[in-house]
């Protein structure tokens, strides 16, 4: 009894392992109009939080570098996933070498075509976030930006310096050079992906003098 109860163990862990590297439902097959209007938030998103990334999807801030999808449903890292556009590129020109952590990543013909197309496209979120109009303050709404944007064990935090409010102020011409170019630029630490929200606060919050 001990010995099937071990054994069905070891095959339960070997399923769940291996569903994180195999996505087994497709999306319908795109049509030329479809493909003509990638969302990056209505299509592409949810493949990337689905089964061909499953093992990105139940992170944390910690590892935010990696995670596509936080312990909740509803906590997606934009940003993440945008930024990995290249990625996932590499991962569709090669099933199996693109991914850069263990094992062959396959998305469905379906999902490749719509990724494909954002790519070519420019990778865009093309989310528009509605205008800010009430206080924004670093304690509120900085703070909780950065720890799901940009802190990791690779990013500030980790292999990063640790920002915090005098840091941020100092860095006023900075962080507004980043986000007024979606992180394309400004970043000392290289080009980033900033997803609209990010950058609709923090500009909004520079605009109203960095209240703490």
């Amino acid at each position: 009894m001990n010995k099937l109860l071990i054994y069905l163990g070891v095959l339960s862990s070997m399923v769940l392992f291996a569903s994180c590297y195999n996505n087994k439902k497709d999306i319908s097959t795109p049509t030329a109009n479809s493909l003509g209007a990638i969302s990056f938030r209505d299509d592409v998103v949810p493949i990337v939080t689905s089964g061909a990334c499953g093992c990105h999807n139940n992170g944390g801030t910690s590892v935010i570098q990696f995670s596509h999808q936080g312990p909740s449903i509803d906590t997606i890292f934009y940003s993440t996933i945008q930024a990995r556009s290249g990625v996932f590129g590499a991962m569709i020109a090669s099933p199996t070498t693109g991914h850069p952590g263990e094992g062959g990543i396959f998305f469905t013909p379906a999902q490749a075509a719509v990724i494909s197309t954002w790519i070519a496209q420019g990778a865009k979120d093309n989310y528009v976030p509605p205008a800010i109009t009430g206080p924004v303050t670093y304690t509120t709404n900085i703070v909780p930006i950065y720890k799901s944007v940009c802190k990791g064990s690779s990013c500030h935090g980790g292999l990063g310096p640790t920002l915090d409010y005098p840091k941020m102020v100092a860095d006023k011409a900075v962080l507004s050079a980043m986000m007024t170019s979606s992180g394309a630029t400004g970043h000392p630490g290289g080009a980033l992906s900033l997803d609209p929200t990010t950058t609709s606060t923090f500009l909004a919050w520079i605009a109203q003098g960095q209240p703490q």
